[in-house]
């Protein structure tokens, strides 16, 4: 039944590319070209929420101000937090976008004596489990701690370290594991991410990102004077540009888009974990329009099911991946209508959701799953969960939907192959272009041949190994009694 119901998605992948309704969105395909592909997301209804309309005056402030220039975004269950940069003040919204708290003032001990100071130019905000708020300061070159009322409890500065030495501590973007070690992005620091213990003190350099270089660049460096060497731009490693963590605690990183590996997974040791099975590398788009920019992704976003969102700044899209390294979705465009970005500057999840900021068009974009969306949701989460009963009848209803998604195939196979259905595995792996996971059914499916008929084969060897033996006794009496 398994096969005669795979011979039919394969006449479906034949005809249904000119029949399915599919959207200005796209995928890649096994020959790395793009292909048309259903929206994974869409706004939600009064999904688009402008900046001018969220009032965060301070009672100090002598003119009314708005939302403006929105950073960095962190998400709760309950709340949105949102860096706005040009007010330098934190907005605590609640899920129905009513203000809760706004955080632009703070007192400090200076001497024993209480001083009110405020944010100048804060860049990133990281809330803990038990409610702490970490906001960096890119100009203070301080990470201020906050408790859960909102009250200053403690201010990081530039790590007194031999190994940090004289560098500045302009710090962009952070996150905390869940013993609240500290890992930040630092401004013209290129050795990696900053690690911190949770009291504030140095550890190490983390994820250190390869130095990129060209071999013309390196001949001409070799016949240069040690004057023109001056002159020249040093090859340095490129920066981190965004993190976020993920429930094991696994790092995932952007970076500049002079990098090879723009995202990339960190493990505990710092090194690149990214699993990059997908047809395409994870790196955004790799066939461009003439006018097009390579792909420069400024923020990144995981959920609890490894599937992760990477924000394009330079084309306006927001490129997601399961866990396996696999394109799923390609959303929005350049653009003021409804759904597209002019300069985004962060997303995050919230549940199955998305959240978007642009700071240009000043707006907060809340996104939902699409229909199809939904489906292939589901089919992923389920199958990052080793729950592969009846999963196979979703991932056809998926292909029936999309006949383009060829990812959905792949899945079809895991399916199969957990079920130790090797040989239809293989048809399906087939059909998804997935050398590996065919050549693992095709070893399955061998050992099974092998197994199955192993009395025939054995049998058969006995025969042939008899009659090699007998067969020359045989002849050798044949002779004898021929000479007799």
């Amino acid at each position: 039944m398994k096969k005669i119901t795979l011979a039919i998605l394969v006449v479906l992948t034949l005809v249904l590319p000119n029949l399915v309704t599919v959207s200005a969105s796209y995928n890649y395909n096994d020959w790395q070209q793009p292909v048309p592909s259903q929206d994974g997301y869409k706004v939600k209804e009064n999904g688009i929420v402008s900046g001018s309309d969220i009032d965060i005056t301070l009672a100090t402030d002598e003119a009314p101000v708005h939302l403006s220039g929105m950073q960095d975004l962190f998400v709760t269950a309950t709340n949105y937090y949102i860096v706005d940069n040009a007010a330098a003040r934190i907005a605590v919204l609640d899920k129905d976008m009513n203000v809760v708290h706004v955080l632009g003032e703070f007192t400090v001990d200076q001497d024993g004596t209480d001083v009110v100071e405020t944010f100048v130019d804060p860049r990133g905000i990281y809330v803990t489990e038990d409610g702490e708020l970490y906001v960096t300061d890119f100009e203070r070159q301080q990470i201020l701690v906050f408790d859960d009322d909102y009250r200053l409890v403690e201010i990081i500065g530039k790590p007194d370290h031999p190994t940090y030495g004289d560098r500045e501590f302009k710090v962009k973007k952070i996150v905390l594991d869940r013993t609240k070690r500290i890992y930040v992005t630092v401004g013209n620091v290129y050795d990696g991410i900053v690690e911190m213990t949770s009291g504030g003190e140095f550890s190490r350099f983390y994820g250190v990102q390869q130095v990129q270089t060209n071999p013309i660049d390196l001949l001409w460096r070799r016949l240069m004077t040690q004057e023109q060497l001056a002159r020249t731009v040093l090859f340095l490693p490129v920066e981190y540009t965004n993190m976020a963590i993920d429930p094991e605690g696994f790092i995932y990183a952007t970076a500049t888009s002079d990098s090879q590996t723009p995202i990339q997974r960190l493990n505990p040791k710092g090194t690149d974990v990214l699993r990059k099975n997908g047809y395409v590398a994870p790196i955004g788009d790799i066939v461009r329009l003439p006018d097009q920019d390579r792909s420069n992704f400024v923020a990144i976003t995981v959920n609890e099911y490894g599937m992760y969102t990477a924000v394009d700044r330079a084309n306006k899209k927001l490129f997601t991946y399961n866990d396996e390294g696999y394109l799923i979705y390609v959303t929005g465009q350049e653009g003021e209508l409804k759904g597209n970005f002019k300069y985004p500057t962060d997303a995050a999840y919230d549940g199955e959701d998305l959240i978007v900021l642009d700071s240009e068009l000043n707006t907060i974009t809340l996104m939902e799953p699409t229909a199809f969306g939904t489906m292939v949701n589901e089919a992923i989460q389920l199958s990052y969960q080793g729950e592969y009963l009846n999963i196979t009848n979703l991932w056809e209803d998926i292909i029936a939907e999309n006949s383009n998604f060829s990812y959905a195939y792949v899945g079809i196979g895991n399916a199969l192959f957990r079920d130790k259905d090797y040989e239809a595995a293989m048809t399906a792996y087939e059909l998804g272009f997935d050398r590996d996971g065919y050549s693992k059914a095709y070893e399955q499916y061998r050992k099974e041949l092998l197994r199955d008929n192993f009395p025939i084969i054995g049998f058969s060897a006995m025969a042939v190994i008899g009659i090699l033996i007998i067969r020359p006794i045989v002849v050798d009496l044949r002779q004898k009694g021929g000479a007799a």
